[in-house]
């Protein structure tokens, strides 16, 4: 089966989960990428969490998960004989992601010169310009920087983050969207492009930042972590088992979660009619004995039936168990260096038979590519012995 893009090939230079996030859509969707790394290996390698504790260079949870189908090259390229071989590299690719800090970006970027070698994309923190493009950042960070973190918080409480490395992933993925568009412009133009993703601009142009809201209206949102107590029942809900999320503070799905519960009475009630926003107590003193009776996927499935918007909060042992991730296959198996393990599959599904438009393979080890790529790139097998004993290969 020829994958979408079967013909591309894709440089790697990243320092964090953005840069190898926004390469693995391309290695799935069946590109050749190339991951440059140090001798010491992608940071992304060094984390947590490793199979029962022990630190793996090519085991760690985020390298397999996020470094799937490529490959790994060592190249010190902080010396001539080094950036001699990535401009190689360069010349056999059709597209350099970047994700590192400014300045060595700028270096490795410059060497880039002519409508023969490819374009670039280079993901920082705040963009290549301006007084903070040299700030470092990370993931809760730069969550910070965006206003989602304000938001994603309970009234009169601290601020929360986002799951750790989702907000790099979201950058990730706009890279990679970014990537496409320039690689499709120089295909049909024959001119390169260099393209600057900066992570606070892709977070805050995301709905959910309040930034909307607020340019609009003149008023901060509301602050939406837990439970609405105003405009109830909305957000997410202790039960037997676990959580539950309910979005039913509206008509009708306010009178069906009332009749779904056994009290169509409060629907009579003046306090719920004339005064809702001050009853939340009085309200819960209902709708809790219900939630501490049932669990999550009891609750889904009867309030469903009632035409109730409810969903189960699942965590990471519930996701393999789960019907629908079971029917759709969302879940795969795969073999890698620590052994067979699950991972999330395909995206989406294509009414083809067999069809694997997307299709993960294991993560590389270590600068398992190395000698073959120097091959490759014309280096004579006395070349590559010489490259590696003068430890600018490995």
């Amino acid at each position: 089966m020829v994958q979408p893009l079967n013909d591309m090939c894709v440089i790697e230079i990243s320092d964090s989960i953005a840069g190898s996030a926004c390469t693995k859509t391309f290695s799935d969707y069946g590109a050749r990428v190339i991951k440059v790394e140090p001798f010491s290996g992608n940071k992304i390698r060094r984390m947590p969490p490793f199979k029962e504790d022990i630190p793996d260079i090519n085991g760690g949870a985020y390298h397999l998960s996020f470094d799937t189908g490529k490959e790994s090259v060592i190249i010190d390229y902080s010396s001539n004989s080094g950036l001699e071989i990535l401009d190689r590299l360069y010349q056999l690719s059709d597209l350099v992601i970047f994700d590192t800090e400014v300045e060595k970006t700028k270096k490795l970027r410059n060497i880039i010169n002519g409508n023969n070698y490819p374009s670039t994309v280079s993901i920082t923190p705040h963009g290549m310009s301006g007084p903070f493009k040299d700030r470092l950042e990370n993931d809760m960070s730069i969550l910070a920087w965006t206003t989602r973190m304000y938001r994603n918080s309970m009234e009169n409480m601290s601020p929360l983050r986002n799951a750790p490395g989702s907000t790099l992933v979201q950058i990730g993925h706009t890279a990679a969207a970014v990537a496409v568009g320039i690689y499709w412009g120089q295909k049909q133009d024959k001119i390169r492009r260099d393209a600057e993703v900066a992570g606070v601009e892709a977070v805050l142009g995301n709905v959910d930042t309040g930034f909307v809201s607020w340019i609009f209206t003149g008023n901060l949102p509301e602050r939406i972590g837990g439970q609405l107590k105003t405009r109830y029942p909305t957000g997410i809900y202790p039960c037997k088992d676990g959580h539950v999320i309910l979005s039913a503070n509206e008509e009708p799905w306010f009178s069906r979660l009332c009749n779904a519960i056994g009290h169509p009475e409060i629907l009579q009630d003046s306090r719920f009619i004339e005064d809702r926003e001050n009853n939340w107590q009085a309200f819960m003193e209902y709708l809790g004995p219900y939630l501490e009776k049932h669990d999550k996927n009891y609750i889904f499935t009867h309030l469903q039936e009632h035409g109730v918007m409810v969903a189960p909060v699942l965590n990471a042992s519930d996701l393999l168990d789960d019907p629908q991730a079971k029917a759709r296959k969302s879940f795969v198996k795969i073999d890698s260096a620590i052994g067979e393990h699950y991972l999330a599959g395909a995206p989406f599904h294509l009414n083809k038979i067999n069809d694997e438009s997307f299709k993960l393979k294991s993560a590389p080890k270590l600068g398992a590519h190395t000698n073959m790529l120097l091959n490759e790139l014309g280096y004579t097998k006395e070349e590559i012995i010489a490259l590696f004993r003068a430890k600018i290969t490995g």
